[in-house]
């Protein structure tokens, strides 16, 4: 059958999505067990994940850049509603943690906060109001299938929901380097998954030869724009400071 020639990560993934409809239902059954093979984790670059969110919908536009932004699980995305969101902190709670993570609350851009607040506000959660978590994947995946062609970037091909989590756990270890903040970030309760993002993200800052974005600010407003948007502060020349990005 078309199952048994899946990855086991496939079908741990379709497993668990199967057995979360049973506990919805108010049934159970015996779950078979499949030992994932570990893979080196792919990390696209932000310009690649940004035009990914330039060709979405608003909907899947909001929850992609949800999941560059706090790193959730899309399980823990999907799971969020109006009432987690907290504009006046700009931050929003993981209340529904998945894999025996650890809740936790993450700060996140006025940008977001924008783009959620323009979304239906309704009792369920905010995005499953007008599709499905298995709807978001396909939408998702036919978009992202069509960039790919259309920008000639086969690379595209290979960014899944997940994959944000994999950049922005890889990235904000470059950016700060403490693992335990990216411990935190991600809710695992022992650095062991942890060390596996930390590892990749020594192997990227030797092997790689660093790009940078450079901005200049000359107002506190500018500043703090900047820093709301993961520039790091490097310099003052002559009354101008000076903030880069990785690109």
């Amino acid at each position: 059958t078309l199952f048994r020639s899946w990855q086991n990560s496939t079908k741990h993934s379709c497993i668990t999505d199967y057995t979360g409809y049973l506990n919805y239902q108010g049934k159970t059954w015996r779950k078979p067990k499949y030992t994932i093979q570990e893979k080196i984790y792919f990390i696209p670059t932000e310009t690649e994940i940004d035009q990914l969110i330039a060709a979405s919908n608003p909907t899947l536009a909001t929850l992609l850049q949800f999941l560059k932004e706090t790193a959730a699980r899309i399980g823990e995305a999907v799971a969020v509603t109006h009432n987690d969101i907290d504009t006046q902190n700009k931050t929003v709670a993981i209340n529904h943690p998945e894999k025996g993570s650890l809740p936790r609350l993450i700060p996140i851009s006025p940008e977001l906060i924008v783009m959620l607040n323009n979304l239906p506000k309704t009792d369920k959660p905010i995005f499953l109001t007008t599709s499905t978590k298995h709807g978001l994947r396909i939408t998702f995946e036919d978009m992202r299938n069509r960039t790919a062609t259309k920008l000639n970037n086969p690379r595209l091909k290979q960014i899944h929901f997940h994959t944000l989590r994999h950049w922005k756990a890889t990235t904000e270890f470059l950016k700060l380097k403490d693992g335990y903040y990216v411990r935190q970030l991600l809710g695992h309760k022992t650095s062991t998954m942890t060390d596996r993002y930390i590892n990749i993200a020594k192997a990227l800052l030797h092997n790689t030869d660093e790009q940078w974005i450079c901005k200049a600010a000359t107002t506190p407003e500018e500043a703090t724009t900047l820093i709301e948007t993961g520039f790091q502060y490097v310099n003052d020349i002559k009354g101008i400071s000076l903030y880069r990005k990785r690109k």
